[in-house]
C-alpha cells in the first residue's frame, strides 16, 4: 500500500485523540471532587436565595467585586420589611433623628420612579419620609475587604436624586445615607472628609461636597451592637443570623443556630414558615460545608427535634387548609357551573343568570 496522504485524516489517531481529551475531562473531573476543594451548593428549595455568586469588573477589565446574591436577598426580605426597619432605626438612630422621624410615613420607593439613572446597587434601597419629604438611603456591605469608593457611590446617588430635583423645578430633596455592614472582620466605614488631606485649611471645609452617612457594623467581631437593645424579636434572629454565619468556632456556630430556632418557635404559622425558610436556606448557601438538609439535621441531632416538627406540622397544616380552600373554592365554582347551565337550558336570560351566579357574561355565553 501506499503511503497515507498527509492532509488526510487518520481514523485511529482521531478516536485516540477524543478518548484522551475524555480522559482529561474525567481526570479533572476528580481533582474537582477530592476534599479541601470548594464543596459546590446545591440549588435551594426557595429559588429567590438560591446563591449566584459573579465577579464584576471595571472599566479597565480587572475583578473588582464580588456579589453574594444570597446575602443580597437576606438584606432585602428582612430589612425591606417595614416593621423591621422601623425596629432598627428606633433602637440605632440618634437621638436627634429620632425626634423628627415619624416612622409611620415610611414607604419603599422604586428608584426608577425618582429616575431612570438611578440605578442602585444589588442589596440598596431607598425609602421615603412623607412628613418630611425626604429619603433614607439603605446600602448594604459585605464584601471581604475594604471598599473605598463607597462614599463616592453614595454621593452619585444623592447627586442624582438633586439632579432630576432641579430638572423638574422642585427644591433638592434632604437624603439620610446610612450604610450597614456585615461579616468577620469590623470595617471602619471611611466618610469622606476622611480622604481631605489631613492638612487642609479649616476654611476650605465648608466649600468642599461633604455629606455624613450613619454607619452600623454587624461584623462577628462587633456582636456587641445586639447588647442592651429593645429588639423585636424579628429584627434580633435577622441580626443573631447574619452574625452566627461568620462564628469560626463550628460547636458554638451549632449551639447559636439551636437558639435560633427555638426563638423561631414563638411566631405565629405564617410568620414562622416564613422566617425558618428564609434562615434554613440563607444558612445553607451561605455556610461553607452546609446544606438546607444539614442545617435541619443539625438542628434536629442537637436537641431541637421538637422544634423543627413544630415547624414542618405547622407548614403541613398550612398547606392542608390551602388546599381546602382551594378545593371549597372548585367545588363552589362547579356548583355555580352547573346552575348556570340548568338555568341557561330553561331559556332565563343571561342578566338573571349573572345575578343568580355571579358568573361573567362571558362564561356563562361559552356553556
Amino acid at each position: 500500500m501506499g503511503k497515507e496522504n498527509a492532509n488526510e485524516k487518520n481514523p485511529r489517531a482521531e478516536k485516540e485523540k477524543l478518548q484522551s481529551d475524555e480522559q482529561t475531562k474525567k481526570s479533572k473531573l476528580k481533582r474537582s471532587e477530592q476534599p479541601g476543594q470548594p464543596e459546590t451548593k446545591q440549588k435551594s428549595v426557595n429559588t429567590r436565595l438560591s446563591k449566584s455568586k459573579t465577579i464584576k469588573k471595571d472599566s479597565k477589565g480587572r475583578k473588582d467585586k464580588e456579589v453574594y446574591q444570597p446575602h443580597d436577598v437576606f438584606f432585602k426580605a428582612n430589612m425591606g420589611k417595614k416593621e423591621i426597619l422601623v425596629d432598627f432605626l428606633q433602637n440605632y438612630l440618634p437621638k436627634e433623628l429620632k425626634k423628627i422621624i415619624q416612622y409611620s410615613s415610611l414607604i419603599q420607593v422604586e428608584p426608577k420612579n425618582i429616575s431612570p439613572n438611578l440605578k442602585l446597587g444589588e442589596a440598596d434601597m431607598l425609602f421615603h419620609f412623607q412628613e418630611l419629604n425626604g429619603y433614607l438611603l439603605l446600602l448594604m456591605e459585605h464584601k471581604s475587604y475594604e471598599d473605598r469608593y463607597t462614599p463616592l457611590q453614595i454621593l452619585r446617588y444623592i447627586t442624582e436624586i438633586w439632579h432630576q430635583d432641579l430638572s423638574q423645578n422642585r427644591t433638592i430633596t434632604p437624603i439620610l445615607p446610612l450604610v450597614f455592614h456585615q461579616g468577620k472582620k469590623c470595617w471602619q466605614y471611611p466618610q469622606l472628609k476622611d480622604y481631605l488631606p489631613p492638612n487642609l485649611p479649616a476654611g476650605l471645609f465648608p466649600y468642599m461636597p461633604l455629606y455624613q452617612a450613619l454607619y452600623y457594623d454587624f461584623a462577628w467581631e462587633n456582636a456587641k451592637l445586639l447588647n442592651d437593645r429593645d429588639l423585636g424579636l424579628e429584627l434580633y434572629i435577622y441580626l443573631k443570623t447574619i452574625i452566627i454565619i461568620y462564628e469560626p468556632g463550628q460547636s458554638r456556630f451549632e449551639e447559636q443556630i439551636l437558639e435560633l430556632f427555638q426563638s423561631i418557635g414563638n411566631f405565629e404559622i405564617d410568620a414562622l414558615v416564613e422566617i425558618a425558610t428564609k434562615i434554613i436556606t440563607y444558612l445553607g448557601t451561605t455556610r461553607k460545608g452546609f446544606s438546607e438538609e444539614k442545617v435541619i439535621e443539625l438542628v434536629k441531632q442537637s436537641g431541637g427535634e421538637k422544634t423543627m416538627e413544630t415547624i414542618f406540622d405547622r407548614v403541613e397544616q398550612r398547606a392542608e387548609k390551602r388546599g381546602e380552600k382551594r378545593g371549597e373554592k372548585r367545588g363552589e365554582r362547579r356548583e355555580k357551573l352547573a346552575f348556570a347551565v340548568k338555568l341557561k337550558r330553561d331559556s332565563f336570560p343571561v342578566e338573571k343568570i349573572m345575578e343568580y351566579t355571579g358568573l361573567s357574561r362571558e362564561e356563562i355565553m361559552e356553556l
